[in-house]
């Protein structure tokens, strides 16, 4: 992950660099990369209680929360085609899944993609979030949301610590190359029925295991754990992503899996991977192999309120390396007590 990356970035700074060169190899050098277009950028949902906007009601049901790392960056920089971004949209969009979040949602090409209402329905997806684009020298959060439940996005709180409608937060630490992108996370107060609540976070934290990206990702663990505590107390909640913190078949084996635990300590969450387990002891090393090995997981908790959240099923699954990240998916069910 780590020298994809910096190879992303030594051909982005060339193309920022060499603008006014003349060269034939247009597409190695990214030349049609949209380097200036800048800012936070919508994906034509439904508005939050906009007139036909769906509600839902009930004591009861199920859903599920679907987190996938789409690879957008453009083809030139290593990401996958427009023609391959295309059909991932088309899969997730005949799939319907209920919560999706995805990672590394970074070109404004592909990110067009998602406007276009034969690629990806307003009734597949009625609620999208809105990211941040980046700037001349960076790449953007990446971090967007496709959902059925609706969320107030009206006000938009950008790394501000309130959680009084969609927050985007970025980790004060980084490490090398991955200072280039906004790291960090986002967050929503998911209304699954109007007295069922579930806060959802999404994030992407930083690549690489060496021992300064060791270091830096342990901030941005207890970063998120600290704004979970602080504004997620009592709630269900679900955190979904790619953690770049693979606990088993990683030279920081170890570092990570102490940050897990701590992490999940502190916040009373669980892996969703842990409820596969048969035996008595349910600690992360006894998840299975795929999972262990997985960058991207997903972690929930219940509420203390007066519904309550199980995990009924959790998969990897197949979308034919339409990015370089398969979708993990999870399946829950909520009743009131």
């Amino acid at each position: 992950m780590s020298k994809k990356i910096i190879t992303r970035l030594t051909l982005l700074l060339l193309t920022i660099s060499s603008a006014n060169v003349s060269i034939a190899a247009d597409n190695y050098f990214c030349w049609n990369y949209e380097v200036s277009e800048t800012g936070v950028k919508g994906s034509r949902g439904y508005g939050y209680q906009s007139s036909g906007a769906p509600t839902h009601s009930g004591e009861s049901g199920t859903f599920d929360t679907v987190i996938y790392n789409v690879d957008g960056f453009p083809k030139c920089l290593g990401g996958n085609s427009n023609s391959r971004f295309k059909s991932l949209l088309n899969r997730l969009n005949a799939d319907n899944f209920n919560i999706v979040l995805m990672q590394e949602m970074f070109t404004a090409k592909k990110h067009s993609f998602l406007r276009d209402e034969s690629r990806l329905t307003k009734s597949a997806y009625p609620y999208r979030s809105r990211h941040f684009r980046g700037n001349m020298i960076s790449y953007g959060d990446g971090l967007l949301r496709l959902s059925d439940f609706p969320f107030d996005m009206d006000n938009r709180d950008d790394d501000d610590y309130t959680l009084s409608t969609f927050e985007a937060e970025y980790y004060d630490d980084c490490s090398s190359e991955d200072c280039w992108t906004e790291k960090g996370f986002t967050v929503a107060i998911h209304e699954i029925t109007d007295q069922f609540k579930v806060h959802v976070y999404n994030t992407h934290m930083d690549a690489g295991s060496e021992s300064d990206d060791v270091d830096a990702k342990r901030n941005q663990f207890m970063q998120l754990a600290d704004f979970i505590n602080a504004y997620s107390n009592g709630a269900a909640v679900i955190v979904g992503g790619d953690f770049n913190a693979k606990w088993d078949d990683n030279r920081a084996e170890d570092e990570y899996l102490q940050i897990w635990n701590t992490f999940m300590a502190m916040t009373g969450l669980r892996m969703a991977c842990q409820d596969l387990i048969s035996g008595a002891d349910d600690s992360l090393p006894q998840c299975a192999y795929q999972y262990r090995a997985d960058t991207d997981q997903i972690l929930y908790r219940d509420s203390d309120q007066a519904y309550q959240l199980e995990l009924t099923g959790y998969e990897i699954l197949d979308y034919d390396e339409l990015s370089d990240h398969e979708p993990n998916r999870a399946v829950f069910r909520w009743f009131k007590k």
